[in-house]
């Protein structure tokens, strides 16, 4: 007896084809990369860590995807040309998102450099005895508190 119709259990299924496959793998990051972007834009970036399994995940999967049609170029050529299209879409889309997220995560990543250098030399500088005149021999004058501007643009 066999199950039909709703009642029957999901059965996986591979892809139609490893172009399609990879198609859709480069917009599923496209996704995250949008969402990381976005997340950047908007000065969150607490919450980028969410992100990093699913992205990290994709970008595996994406890898070996790009490895392998390096290694055997005629699963493109032999695709349907309506893949090969939907292929170089998404890919180039997805060039567009990590330019722009390799800006946006630079600048963080400068921004947050910055300011771990500028607490440094503010508590190297709270640290160091003062050079020159004081009023009494042997002790040493303490800085007022340093100052850090932050900017919150990226």
């Amino acid at each position: 007896m066999t199950m039909q119709g709703q009642n029957a259990p999901a059965r996986w299924e591979p892809p139609a084809s490893f172009i399609e496959d990879m198609t859709a793998l480069a917009e599923a990051l496209d996704g995250v990369i949008s969402r990381e972007n976005a997340l950047a834009r908007e000065n969150r970036l607490t919450e980028l860590g969410a992100l990093a399994d699913e992205k990290t995940r994709l970008v595996v999967d994406y890898d070996r995807h790009v490895r392998a049609l390096k290694g055997d170029p005629q699963r493109l050529r032999q695709a349907a040309p309506d893949c090969q299209a939907a292929l170089q879409s998404a890919v180039a889309g997805l060039e567009a998102k990590l330019e722009d997220n390799a800006r946006f995560l630079g600048a963080a990543k400068e921004i947050s450099e910055g300011l771990i250098a500028a607490i440094a030399r503010a508590a190297s500088e709270a640290r160091q005895p003062s050079l020159g005149y004081s009023r009494s021999p042997g002790t040493r004058q303490t800085p007022g508190p340093a100052t850090i501007a932050l900017d919150r643009r990226i």
